[in-house]
């Protein structure tokens, strides 16, 4: 078996795309998981689908032809994974707008995923997010499109042919949407509570309104919390399944 040097440059170029989007999506995103490992699960993975992936390598005949591929290929790769991550951005904001609602902004802890320190909510939003999207099996979905995204842009074409920027900069403003729609429910427990104690301040003027309120706002955000984990899980399940799409479509030629 003879190896041209050719499949190897298609397969150093899989790799890249590859690797780069492992290196952005969630799970892989983080500290947690060793460099190591996932530069190993890329090449893997690179190894299984490289036979099978279109390649025009008229432009990689010499070295900076090569250079410009390499840096095109990476910059798919991240483009994926940034439009994957998506939801999980949208969560990380819900967590911190939720965490500001119902007064707990200033409890942190740390989150070994992404080696970061984030409020607790925010915390156990991302492991809550991240146990839906693999349960629900959208992570086989992410991993079809990726392999998809070889026939619709393949080795030697840039992305930067089918304008990426528009489809990219609105799915940055859906982050705010869905962000604030799973925020909304604690939002408006706030406003009622302080609407509430506002009233009851002016009936009771002795009342100690905002240590009252401190703590009736922070149980009642929990109680909140847990009864509308299903409309978080939706929220969810239907950006994660609506980012599967934008990834094929982000780079639609045409």
């Amino acid at each position: 078996m003879t190896i041209e040097a050719n499949q190897i440059v298609v397969w150093v170029l899989v790799f890249l795309r590859t690797g780069a989007f492992f290196l952005g999506i969630p799970l892989f995103a983080g500290k947690m998981i060793p460099v190591k490992i996932r530069t190993a699960f890329g090449l893997l993975f690179a190894l299984l689908i490289s036979p099978l992936v279109p390649a025009d390598l008229s432009i990689a005949t010499h070295f900076v032809g090569a250079i410009i591929l390499s840096i095109n290929e990476i910059c798919i790769g991240l483009l994926l994974a940034m439009t994957v991550r998506m939801t999980f951005f949208a969560v990380e904001l819900a967590g911190h707008l939720i965490s500001y609602e119902i007064g707990l902004m200033a409890s942190n802890s740390v989150n070994p995923l992404l080696g970061s320190t984030d409020s607790t909510i925010t915390t156990l939003l991302y492991y809550f997010s991240l146990l839906v999207f693999f349960i629900t099996g959208i992570h086989y979905d992410v991993l079809k499109a990726f392999i998809l995204s070889f026939d619709l842009l393949p080795i030697g074409a840039f992305f930067l042919t089918v304008s990426p920027t528009a489809e990219f900069v609105n799915e940055v403003s859906n982050v705010f949407i869905i962000g604030t729609l799973i925020a909304a429910p604690f939002i408006a427990l706030n406003f009622l509570i302080n609407v509430s104690f506002a009233v009851l301040g002016k009936a009771v003027p002795k009342m100690n309104v905002f240590m009252t309120s401190f703590s009736i706002r922070i149980l009642s955000g929990l109680v909140l919390l847990v009864s509308s984990i299903l409309l978080i899980s939706s929220y969810i399940i239907d950006s994660s399944r609506r980012s599967v799409e934008v990834m094929l479509d982000i780079i639609q030629p045409g």
